[in-house]
């Protein structure tokens, strides 16, 4: 589900570019890096669930606050087409729902610590995957069914970018919730 990839950049330079937004964040917990033209909310544009109609690809406007930025420098050095880009806060002793997304998904960690997962559903387990700051970025199959816990007291920040190549995805698991019932 997830695999580290080639791409590597300044850990030191993208946490100094997290430093300059971080008062950015809302309830919400979530940035957008990227918008949509014309957006009327460019800074939480991409935040939560796509709207309808809309797609990764068209968050192709990178925002006036990561121009200049390592933000902005990370994405031109990026080998493939990416759309939608935020940075992602977990806070401390928190988790997501159970999920699975549209699209593969690229995961730069710019903090973390030893107790923040992605953790995937496959049958009736859950597969724990640490994502370390280490300056790597990974790729994670999000079309399967995952959530993502943050069970220490430090926040995790991921940079999270979406694929806007959706081939190869057609044939992969079942996307949506996972439920089970014992008789």
């Amino acid at each position: 589900m997830i695999r580290a990839t080639e791409v590597k950049f300044d850990l030191a330079a993208m946490r100094s570019a997290l430093a300059a937004v971080e008062g950015l964040f809302d309830e919400h917990n979530q940035i957008s890096v990227t918008s949509r033209p014309g957006a009327s909310d460019p800074l939480y544009d991409g935040v939560g669930w796509l709207p309808e109609g809309a797609t990764e690809a068209d968050y192709c406007v990178v925002n006036a606050e990561f121009r200049g930025t390592a933000i902005e420098s990370f994405l031109a050095t990026l080998p493939f087409p990416w759309g939608r880009t935020r940075l992602m806060r977990l806070p401390p002793k928190s988790c997501l729902s159970i999920h699975a997304d549209p699209s593969r998904r690229f995961h730069y960690a710019i903090t973390t610590n030893p107790d923040a997962y992605v953790v995937a559903v496959e049958g009736n387990a859950g597969v724990f995957y640490h994502i370390p700051a280490d300056g790597c970025l990974y790729e994670m199959d999000t079309h399967k069914t995952h959530t993502a816990i943050n069970a220490g007291r430090q926040p995790r920040v991921h940079l999270v970018l979406c694929d806007t190549d959706t081939e190869g995805l057609e044939g992969a698991d079942p996307v949506g919730r996972v439920s089970l019932i014992s008789a």
